[in-house]
């Protein structure tokens, strides 16, 4: 029967490639992510940066520090304001344009508007979010955040930071502003959104992996088409012939049976080379027995010749079981695997036959042979699945093994039932009241061959005297 394939090569190839898709778009979306965050920030601090050059470029700092100072509005401070509103109106790309004074650690607020940009729509739809000159309130910022930004301010050089206030959390470039005095007065900051930031990224990102996904799945199905037809469909072949001849060629000595019909494969690759190298190999497997077939029929005569001295040399001619030779070879392979192994598992069952000379004496040796026939066939018939060996005129081995080892118990009740059963049924003739004792031992730990037969031996006989008190033969 052909074994059943657990693991089809196709299923394989397919969990495989999948597996590989997989991971290599898990790879892919770390490398993108990191390629394009990096990117991304870059972009947009560029971005920013040419934002606030081209701002910075129409403040008039001594003025502007002026207003930050007495929170007065300046001829200069209105068109900045003006320019800044027009600036975010037509640039979307930016959150916030704004210039902001970080006060002392004493303010309480800590942070005032200057001047921000604010679009047309928050002018007339939504005053309440126009920030003007002065405005401030303690939870806009946190004080680690006011902190961050003082630094900067008293710094001197642009400076890249995320910032989380009311507003959200962003992405800012800041700028310290100082005027001819060298009073560093206020900060310049342009804001992106980070989550906007964070969209761009994902968005590109899985962009890519939809392509990787689709040029994964088109390659997987390449892939399948091609071993289909060069890989698995013709290894499914050769294995459905290869199964076939080995069922129909199970058991079979003919080598006309013997023939092996190849698959017609024309791969080009490992797998016509496997078919070509087992049509070959049955080839020579039928030559192979051919050659074999030869010698048995030369060696046929000597064989059977040989079994049937074999069969004589070892069989009881009178009861056809096998005698005290068979029985002290098979002890001494029995005794050599106890020496090698160091355990075995068999039994002993030890056979006499009742009254034997009596039936001699009286009734004849005819008789007594028959008395002797019929007592074996019942141990015979009993122990169907043991060897059982005459040792002595009137005395029967059995040796358990396998299947009747199993069921001892079982079959030396039932051998001692029909004996009892014969023995006693008067009606029948004085030599077909078959009798005989039996006495079982099984090998247990540190027996010998020996130590076994001993116990079994003793077994009988004290059940053989039980049977003369009742039984005799008259």
């Amino acid at each position: 029967m052909a074994t059943k394939v657990r693991k089809p090569l196709n299923r394989s190839i397919v969990i495989i490639c999948a597996i590989f898709i997989g991971l290599l778009c898990i790879i892919s979306s770390i490398l993108l992510y990191l390629v394009y965050t990096r990117n991304m920030y870059k972009r947009y601090e560029m971005q920013l940066l040419s934002m606030v050059n081209y701002v910075e470029r129409h403040i008039d700092h001594d003025d502007l520090s002026k207003c930050a100072d007495t929170f007065e509005k300046s001829e200069k401070y209105e068109e900045l304001q003006k320019f800044l509103n027009d600036l975010v109106d037509g640039y979307d790309d930016v959150h916030y344009v704004y210039i902001m004074k970080v006060a002392d650690v004493s303010d309480p607020v800590q942070i005032y508007e200057v001047c921000c940009g604010n679009t047309q729509d928050e002018i007339e739809n939504h005053p309440e979010m126009v920030l003007d000159l002065g405005d401030g309130e303690e939870d806009w910022y946190s004080m680690k955040e006011a902190a961050k930004f003082r630094e900067i301010q008293e710094g001197s050089k642009d400076t890249y930071i995320t910032n989380k206030s009311i507003w959200g959390v962003d992405y800012t470039l800041a700028r310290p502003l100082i005027d001819s005095t060298g009073k560093h007065f206020a900060l310049l900051c342009a804001d992106v959104d980070i989550a906007e930031i964070n969209s761009s990224i994902y968005r590109n990102i899985f962009i890519n992996i939809f392509f990787i996904v689709d040029a994964g799945f088109i390659f997987i199905a390449l892939a399948i088409l091609w071993m289909r037809k060069n890989v698995t469909t013709p290894l499914k072949k050769l294995e459905n012939y290869v199964t076939q001849f080995a069922e129909t060629s199970s058991g079979k000595r003919d080598p006309d049976e013997l023939q092996y019909i190849p698959p017609e494969i024309h791969t080009e690759n490992e797998v016509e080379s496997l078919a070509n190298a087992y049509a070959k190999l049955s080839n020579d497997m039928r030559d192979y027995v051919i050659s074999i077939a030869e010698a048995e029929r030369e060696t046929k005569g000597l064989k059977e010749h040989v079994s049937e001295m074999n069969a004589i040399a070892y069989k009881d001619g009178l009861t056809h079981v096998k005698n005290k030779n068979a029985y002290e070879e098979k002890k001494m392979l029995l005794e050599k695997e106890l020496k090698e192994n160091g355990t075995i598992e068999f039994g002993i069952v030890m056979a006499d036959i009742n009254s034997l000379k009596a039936i001699n004496d009286i009734y004849g040796h005819d008789k007594g042979d028959e008395f002797i026939k019929g007592a074996c066939k019942i141990i015979c018939d009993t122990y169907s699945h043991s060897s059982i060996y005459r040792v002595g005129g009137d005395e029967f081995v059995v040796l358990l093994q396998g299947r009747d080892y199993a069921n001892r118990d079982h079959l030396i009740k039932v051998a001692r039932d029909i004996f009892d059963a014969i023995m006693h049924d008067t009606e029948k003739k004085a030599w077909d009241r078959y009798s005989m004792a039996l006495g079982m031992s099984i090998w247990q730990s540190g027996d010998n061959f020996d130590v076994v037969f001993s116990r079994a031996d003793q077994n009988m006989y004290e059940e053989k005297a039980k049977i003369k008190q009742t039984f005799k033969i008259e």
